[in-house]
């Protein structure tokens, strides 16, 4: 069950208060549309997007290398509205789309798509030879039904092509506490003819963290990363295009847990450890001090097929996939110091299967639609533990398995109509049923985290079946070939599910169920281009209010003391408005400017923290009040380039109450080089200011209580680096 908390360690954290071309889609070659047309694939057919009625933004393979966007995680600085909140170096990336946020205990709000195969969780994946991102802001549940609840974002990886192609790409980097290099490349091209074409993409890197632990006798800290990707395309006729795809992903990093979190005030860290714990030692902006031993290991496996067939009146589309993920991460440090009372380890492996059928009509007629049936399973388990007092990587002993089971299914429809006698109106709509079980199995056992706190597992089977309805509705009206405006409403919905919490006292029955969320979201925009291409502004506002809202929650004695660890409650409510704007232009040869902003004013309506707290009026927390992004680029004719960026990003809430508050900040990166037909070296800079940033949820100094300090993952350092490529 992809929601459910089964005890994380981030849950460990709190309880310690006592003592983180889409592959469906790729199978057909976008629509022929004139220069400078850009196309969105994520409505499950190529759309203009001029003709797009939803706020979306598409970035391509040459935005992307400018960008040089390199991972998931660094696509919120070009995305208005957009934050990937992160739960340490390695922890899962969490997505908040227009004030409705995710966080580490929860499963995403917004999907991922990753050539067509679906990311609910989503870890830091390597965007390695990427052709294409879309990012659609807004409900898509009508396509793609539940965890689509604020948006989706669309990846699609560079697909085989009809003739020769290789690309290689080394990159090295220094940072405050160390370096780091890759290495990348691509290679494709026929392998039978003009029927049968494949691709190796690889990547393989080290680094160190950018976090130093300064413990005596811990590692350093390192990641070494190996990604490996093989995609066939088969077109035995003009009809039918089967595609296959496969990779591998493998982490490592000795010395490193994958959530880490540190003190946001160092001084008075310093002040208050220094010298009572650390030995006198002083941590930095970048350095903390643990003593638990620490590893990280984790592997995804993915292998998907499809298959397209034009029929001659519409296509067939067809998609199955299956999806391994394993994760292995030793040394969540209760006390965050030198202390050696009791430290933590977190062990899941889970298992996806996708499958998807559908059938669109030709896209140019008045009237078009799409019909399909999906189904999505996910199996998983996982354990936590922890061993009390000082050892070694091998002092962990596993608690009993915890067991989670979840399988989705729904049909969905949707339909666009251009009446003859309004032709510049099109009328969209689209429902969608969608139904999930949900199944979880908790043995009996325990969980010691030092100082007398015991938390208890009881025996707990639990199963049950969520339903939704989930209807869309758009107007489009195209004033002129160049501009089109747009209104939508849409509803989406997060499934129920059950809780499994350990604690140290019974519990009622109410905590172990949580209802299904849902919500509507209310927007309206436009988009214009100028006649040749070269300008391009769109923006959109919206209005959201969601309902059985669900928030982690902790349970209390009548003196306020927390008795058991983090579950998920839905008797919440949140409203969120705001609006974006994107623009783009090319004023003269070869000078390319690029700015967006986004405004989020997400507020809770209803959240009771505890018996005597209600947050109602106070912002949705890990969502930031504004961001913003400038950049500018030129190349002159003889491949010389310089660019310049700056990212801002307003103040946030780091936990429900708005006590640990991120402030706003600005974040400048540049970059330098030379480009040509086969050759390119780049000189860049990210974070030039080095600018530190809290990027995830806040917790309270655990072990200790509360000492006044806020403890939280933070973003990169500084970091400054070289970039070579060929390319045939």
């Amino acid at each position: 069950m992809q929601r459910q908390r089964l005890y994380s360690s981030s849950a460990l954290l709190i309880a310690c208060t006592l003592a983180r071309p889409a592959f469906a889609q790729n199978v057909s070659t976008p629509a022929v549309s004139p220069p400078g047309d850009i196309i969105v694939t994520g409505t499950r057919r190529d759309t203009r997007l001029q003709d797009a009625d939803m706020s979306v933004t598409v970035l391509d393979r040459k935005a992307l290398d400018e960008a040089r966007i390199r991972d998931v995680r660094q696509l919120d600085a070009v995305v208005p509205n957009v934050q990937f909140n992160e739960s340490g170096q390695l922890g899962s990336t969490f997505i908040s789309i227009r004030g409705i946020e995710s966080n580490p205990f929860i499963v995403n709000r917004a999907a991922v798509y990753i050539d067509g195969i679906p990311f609910r969780e989503l870890s830091n994946a390597v965007l390695n030879q990427v052709e294409s991102v879309e990012v659609l802001r807004g409900p898509q549940a009508t396509l793609y039904g539940a965890n689509s609840e604020s948006g989706l974002i669309v990846i699609n990886t560079r697909a085989p092509t009809d003739h020769l192609v290789a690309e290689a790409r080394a990159t090295g980097i220094a940072f405050g506490n160390g370096m780091g290099g890759t290495v990348d490349g691509f290679v494709g091209g026929p392998l039978a003819g003009d029927q049968l074409a494949g691709s190796i993409a690889f990547k393989a890197g080290q680094a160190d963290s950018f976090l130093r632990n300064l413990q005596p006798g811990q590692p350093r800290g390192s990641l070494r990363e190996l990604f490996l990707q093989g995609r066939l395309r088969w077109r035995p006729t003009d009809r039918l295009t089967v595609n296959g795809t496969a990779y591998i992903l493998s982490k490592l990093a000795p010395g490193i847990f994958d959530q880490e979190y540190v003190p946001l005030d160092v001084d008075l860290y310093n002040r208050t450890y220094g010298d009572a714990y650390n030995g006198g030692r002083r941590i930095g902006r970048y350095s903390y001090i643990n003593d638990a031993p620490k590893r990280t290991a984790q592997r995804e496996i993915v292998s998907g097929l499809s298959a397209s067939y034009d029929t001659g009146y519409g296509k067939i589309d067809v998609a199955l996939s299956y999806r391994q993920y394993r994760s292995n991460a030793k040394g969540l440090d209760f006390d965050f110091t030198a202390l050696p009372t009791a430290a933590g380890q977190d062990y899941k492996n889970r298992n996806f299967w996708n499958a998807e059928v559908r059938f669109a009509s030709p896209a140019g007629k008045p009237f078009n639609y799409i019909i399909g049936i999906t189904h999505y399973r996910e199996d998983s388990d996982r354990f936590q533990t922890t061993f009390v007092g000082p050892g070694t990587i091998d002092s962990y002993k596993p608690a009993p398995f915890q067991f989670a089971h979840s399988r989705d299914w729904g049909v969905f429809a949707s339909a666009n109509w251009s009446p003859v006698f309004l032709p510049k109106l099109t009328l969209g709509t689209g429902i969608r049923y969608d139904s999930a079980h949900r199944a979880a199995q908790q043995n009996a056992g325990q969980i010691d985290l030092g100082g007398g706190n015991l938390f208890l597992y009881r025996n707990a089977s639990l199963a049950g079946n969520f339903h939704a309805v989930l209807p869309r509705f758009s107007i489009r009206y195209k004033a002129s070939p160049q501009l089109s405006l747009y209104v939508s409403s849409a509803k989406g919905y997060i499934p129920g599910g059950f809780n499994l919490t350990a604690a140290q006292a019974s519990l009622p029955d109410d905590v172990l169920r949580f209802r299904s969320e849902t919500m509507w979201s209310h927007e309206g925009g436009f988009k214009w281009r100028s006649a040749d291409g070269r300008i391009r502004l769109a923006g959109a506002a919206f209005l959201i209010r969601a309902s059985n809202w669900q928030e982690i929650q902790v349970a209390t004695d009548p003196s306020g003391r927390i008795i058991s660890s983090d579950y998920i409650g839905s008797n919440a409510s949140i409203e969120s408005k705001g609006f974006e704007l994107e623009a783009s232009a090319e004023p003269v040869r070869g000078l390319t400017l690029t700015a967006n902003m986004g405004y989020t004013d997400a507020r809770y309506r209803n959240l009771q923290v505890d018996a005597t707290t209600n947050v109602r009026g106070r912002r949705v927390k890990l969502v930031p009040a504004y961001d913003g992004y400038l950049a500018a680029r030129y190349q002159t004719r003889n491949g010389l380039f310089a660019r310049a960026e700056l990212s801002l990003t307003g103040k946030e809430s780091l936990e429900s109450l708005g006590q640990a508050v991120q402030p706003a900040t600005q974040t400048i990166g540049l970059q330098a080089g030379y480009e040509k037909d086969h050759w390119s070296a780049r000189l860049f800079v990210d974070n030039l200011t080095d600018v530190r940033r809290a990027t995830g949820l806040a917790f309270r100094n655990l072990a200790f209580g509360n000492d006044g300090n806020w403890y939280a993952p933070v973003g990169r350092s500084r970091q400054v680096g070289i970039e070579l490529g060929w390319k045939l």
